[in-house]
Formats: C-alpha cells, structure tokens, sequence
C-alpha cells in the first residue's frame, strides 16, 4: 500500500465515522422544537407581549373609579401659652351685643386623642376621548407585539431550516469531494502501472498526483465547512457552538410554488407577521394622537368621601355609621389652560409618530413585494438548475467513462481523464448546491409570505 492511498483510507475512515456518529439524530421538526424552547429573541418577544398586557390593564385605571382609605390614631397635645384675643365681658344693655377688649391670656396645656377614618372614591366621568383613545392604543399595541412575536417564531423556524438545509448541503458535498478523492487516487494508481508497463509516462503519473493533491485538499476544506454548518446549528438551536450534533439525511426533493406572483404577494400582504405588526403600530399611532389632541379639552369627574373623626376611638370604629361622620359629595371639572406648551409638543409629538408608523408600513410593503419576487425567481432558477445539472451529471459520468476507456486503449490521455473529472464533480457539487438552496429559498419565502410549515 503506497503512502498515498494509506492518507486517502485514513481521512475516508474520519469522514466515515463523523458520518456514523448518529447516537441521537435530529430531524428538521426536532431542531425547529429546540430552538422554539431555546430561542432567547422568541422569549424577550413574549415577555413583550406581556408587558403591553399591563399596558392595557394600566390604559382602563383612567375610566374605572379610584378607591381610598385612610386610618389615622394620634394625641393632640398643645403646650401652655399666653395668647392675645378678644375677651367677652358682658353684653352691652343699651345694642344687646357682647362687648369684647383684646386682653392677653394664659391657657393651660391640652391633651386629647385624636383618631380618623376616612373613606372617598372618584370617578372619572368624561374626558373627551382621552382615555378611550389610550385604551384602543395599549390595546393596538399589545395585538402588535402579539405579532411581533409570531414574525420572530417564524424567523427562528427560517434560520433553523436555512442552518440544517446548510449543513446538509456541506455533508452532501463533502461525499462528493470525497468520492473526488477516490477516483483521483485510482487515477494515481492506474498511472503508476501503466508507467510500470511503459504505456505511461512519469509526467503523466505527476499529473495524477497533482490532481489528487488539489482533490484532497478540497475534502480538507469541505470537513472544516461541515463543521463551521455544524456550529451554525447549533447557534440557530439556542445551543453552544461547540457541542456535538447531528441530523437526519433530508432525502425529500425539493418543491416548487405553483402560484404566481401576484398570487404569492396576496398571501403575503394578507398573511405576513410584519406587515400585521406594523399596521397596527399605525393604529397605536393614531390613537396616541388623538388622546394628546384629548388633553386640550376639559375633563369631569366626580367624588365621594366619607370621614369619621373623633377623640374617642369607639366612636370612630363603630356600625353607628349614621353617627359622628362627615359626608362630602362633589362634581368637578379639569381644565388646563396653559401648561408652558406641553400639550401642543405632545400633538407634534404624536403627529410626527403616526406620520413615521405610516411612512414605515408603505417602506415594508414594498420591501416585502421585492422579497416575494426575489424568493420566487430565485426558486424558478434552482429548479432550472436542477434539471440542467441532472443532465450535466448523466454527460460527465458519461464522458469520464469514454476518456478512461480511451486512455485504456491508449488513445486519450491523462489530461483529458482529469478534466473529465473534474467536470464531473463540479457538476455533481453545482446539482448538490441548487438541491439545498433551493430548499432554503423555499423556506424564506414561506416565512415572508407567514406560513409555517415543514
């Protein structure tokens, strides 16, 4: 055995226990399902969509009353003084009125207990639409992040397949290299005897070699390749680059949209997550603005208060509520008149937002038909592809054969056997190629278009 074929053996040894490593295999479901648990951009979505959830239940505080209490015990203590005041000293027999001289007294220090409860509820009755305004916002917002985070699931879904339809393609052609490599190495063989036998010459044997030499340095960088895909997996499935992984061969054909344009782009704007999102941002835009232009209206409401106070605890704290209460019923209406221009910023504000919302949407809508397009031309081209290349494979596996037969009778020569295969595993790698990016457009397009399918 040459020195040579025992490299060659040893790589496709490696590559074939890389291969047979398959202790648990992921199929392409398994991996989405990891992800999905795993992905940290899909957890900070949902947690969003429950922070706009408090958002709404915050936007109703401003319709629904407002209830307090309050519960005070304490001493009242005042410390001996002299006061001036008025002192009564008699009634004047002639008007009948107490007659009273400003006199200075001396009062003695007092102490008593002093305990309240109080109870008092206020009620917004009309404020002109503001608060309406901010519940149909928060409302509009929290649907839009609802299908935020749906775009972001079906993004994690997109990367996952685009990563494991990847690492497929890098397997696929690294048999293809590898099967390169075999037949470079019987070229290399072939050459040698037949240089032992005086049908060859050395010059042909070191164009062999050379061949093989450029063929296994090809496998050589086609292993880093798969293991570089490998990685990339494993980053899509929320997972540590590093850690060992492997997939279950995807032997399905690649499928082809049967719709046109016009008919892909329909389901996309009906059906895109984004595209849903952002109108909604819109709405929540709208809304804001017209509860900014609500505070330059009055708002009315009403309240209740209830309050017990006594120096006697029991009185306060007792089922007598008919008994030592003071009662306060009111309506009231809130105006602000000037508030050093806050109000007319917040419009601008709120004006120049709607207006963005709106500007973003149209921008999306277009970037989202030039996907559609672009997805589907280039699924027509692989599929193109795929038939020219089947073809391409059945002439190169043809025409090796002949220029072998032809180099055996010794008619052709070792240049033209190399050229014929290397024709031959381009053409096999460039049908290997289209196959998986092929699937991987397919992918993209479904996931701008929202669907969510295998």
């Amino acid at each position: 055995m040459t020195k040579q074929t025992a490299q060659v053996l040893l790589i496709l040894f490696v590559c074939s226990m890389a291969f047979a490593q398959t202790e648990n295999p992921l199929s392409l479901q398994e991996c989405i399902d990891i992800a999905l648990q795993n992905n940290s951009n899909l957890r900070i979505a949902e947690l969003q969509v429950d922070y706009a959830d408090a958002n709404v239940t915050s936007a109703w505080s401003s319709v629904l009353p407002t209830i307090n209490t309050s519960f005070q015990s304490g001493k009242f203590i005042q410390g001996a003084r002299k006061v001036t005041t008025d002192v009564p000293l008699g009634i004047d027999p002639k008007t009948g009125q107490i007659n009273y001289e400003q006199r200075t007294i001396v009062q003695d220090r007092v102490e008593r207990n002093s305990h309240s409860a109080q109870i008092s509820l206020n009620q917004n009755i009309y404020d002109f639409g503001r608060s309406r305004n901010n519940i149909k916002g928060a409302k509009s917002a929290k649907q839009s992040y609802e299908h935020s985070m749906q775009n972001t699931r079906l993004l994690v879904i997109q990367n996952v397949k685009a990563a494991f339809y990847d690492l497929l393609k890098e397997m696929r052609l690294q048999q293809v290299y590898q099967q390169a490599v075999t037949l470079a190495q019987e070229q290399v063989d072939e050459s040698q005897t037949r240089l032992e036998i005086g049908l060859a010459s050395q010059a042909e044997v070191f164009q062999s070699k050379v061949n093989l030499g450029r063929n296994r340095t090809q496998l050589i960088t086609q292993q880093n390749l798969v293991e570089m895909a490998r990685a990339n997996l494993n980053t899509a499935l929320g997972r540590e680059p590093g850690l060992s992984v492997d997939i279950v061969e995807d032997v399905t054909e690649p499928t082809f949209p049967d719709y046109s344009f016009q008919e892909a782009l329909d389901i996309a704007m009906a059906n895109n997550q984004n595209i849903k999102s952002l109108e909604l941002d819109v709405k929540t835009a709208y809304y804001d603005l017209k509860a900014a232009q609500a505070r330059y209206m009055p708002s009315i409401g009403g309240s209740v208060s209830y309050t017990r106070r006594n120096d006697d605890i029991e009185r306060v704290y007792t089922t007598e509520l008919d008994m030592d209460y003071s009662l306060t019923l009111g309506v009231g209406l809130d105006l602000n008149i000037f508030n050093g221009f806050a109000d007319k910023a917040a419009v601008q504000r709120n004006t120049l937002t709607y207006r963005m919302r709106q500007e973003d949407l149209v921008d999306a809508r277009r970037l989202l038909a030039s996907s559609v397009k672009d997805y589907l031309l280039q699924l027509q081209a692989y599929k193109d592809f795929l038939e020219i290349n089947q073809e391409n494979i059945e002439a190169a596996q043809e025409n090796l054969r002949l220029q072998q037969e032809r180099r055996r009778v010794g008619s052709g020569t070792e240049l033209e056997v190399t050229q014929a295969q290397v024709d031959m595993t381009r053409a096999q790698a460039d049908y290997v190629r289209a196959e998986y990016d092929a699937k991987i457009a397919r992918a993209r397009l479904e996931t701008v278009m929202g669907l969510e399918s295998n």
